[in-house]
């Protein structure tokens, strides 16, 4: 095994932020052009895409990045290309244009709470309609991941996912406001650039080649939560290894940044729907928060609005953390039921 090519970039090129404004889709747009497509170009001499390729995305995208909240926007367009990719749809989405992840509706992403319905149509594709919540990027994105219903077969629901530019007839998108999980009412954003929508999809032409293969559930949206941990969680590490390389941490807090990052790459190769691999997601973000922990009297180094935003972005998760540790759970509880 030999330490990713991006690994040693991180280490040794300028850690200079890249100045793209404060709007998601302008920024993500110049980190292609002017970071993503030369290295690319360079590491695969123009090649198709690979799983590999897509982590590179993400931590080249966090070390690039001037606020955490850019380091999220890479680390999940990384991931969604990783899912398009598996699904054989890399060539729906728009080449330097933000795609949103569509699955939550009212009652969550579970396949029982999918309502957004999927109907044959008499040209051969099909028409879309349905509500989605919490679709993160929405209001940036040119394009739309969105998962729905072709029916239901018996107490199973037949779940597809499907790519559609975000400027398709039918489809309106309404940003959120952003609320405490608990239903307190407005709570300040701890990524207040990164906000999420209504869609609200009616009567949507879709093309059957718009269609991905496999379940929508099992092959889109629960490997998506691994890889979007997984993803964003590194893209956040690779920015932090770059402010502390701007700021002159010590060298030891470089390699434990370093470490994070070389674990993450050895999970985001594998098999992520085995329980292996949701214990590692587990165990990673265990280590990071240890790391953080050691690593705070360093912020002293660092510039005062850069360490705020740094506070900030770390407060959030409540929801997020809940939903990872039921994956712990069920991952245990999958060894112990293969076991018997």
């Amino acid at each position: 095994m030999t330490l990713d090519p991006v690994l040693s970039h991180l280490l040794g090129a300028e850690p200079a932020p890249l100045a793209g404004g404060d709007d998601p889709a302008g920024w993500y747009r110049s980190f292609r052009e002017d970071v993503l497509a030369p290295w690319q170009a360079r590491a695969n001499g123009g090649a198709d895409p690979s799983g590999r390729d897509h982590f590179a995305h993400g931590l080249l995208g966090g070390f690039v990045a001037d606020r955490p909240a850019w380091a999220m926007v890479a680390g999940h367009q990384a991931a969604v290309r990783r899912l398009a990719w598996e699904r054989g749809g890399l060539e729906l989405v728009p080449d330097g244009g933000i795609v949103a992840f569509c699955a939550s509706e009212e009652g969550g992403a579970h396949p029982r709470a999918v309502h957004s319905s999927l109907r044959k149509a008499a040209d051969g594709g099909f028409r879309l309609d349905g509500q989605k919540r919490w679709a993160t990027l929405a209001p940036s994105a040119a394009a739309l991941l969105i998962i729905a219903s072709l029916g239901r077969d018996g107490d199973r629901n037949r779940l597809r996912a499907l790519c559609v530019p975000s400027n398709r007839s039918g489809i309106s998108i309404a940003p959120m406001a952003v609320t405490s999980p608990t239903g307190g009412g407005d709570r300040k954003p701890s990524n207040p650039e990164v906000r999420h929508a209504v869609v609200e999809l009616t009567a949507v032409p879709v093309a059957a080649g718009e269609v991905m293969d496999g379940d929508g559930y099992t092959d889109a949206i629960k490997p998506f939560r691994t890889i979007e941990d997984l993803y964003i969680g590194a893209a956040t590490t690779a920015y932090n290894l770059a402010l502390a390389r701007r700021s002159g941490w010590p060298e030891a807090a470089i390699e434990d940044l370093l470490l994070l990052l070389v674990a993450a790459g050895a999970l985001a190769f594998g098999p992520l729907d085995e329980p292996a691999a949701h214990l590692g997601v587990a165990a990673l973000s265990r280590a990071t928060a240890r790391v953080r922990g050691d690593h705070a009297e360093h912020w002293a180094l660092v510039d005062e609005a850069a360490a705020a935003a740094w506070r900030r972005a770390a407060g959030g998760g409540g929801v997020a953390a809940r939903a990872k540790e039921l994956r712990r759970q069920g991952a245990w509880a999958r060894l112990a039921a293969s076991s018997t």
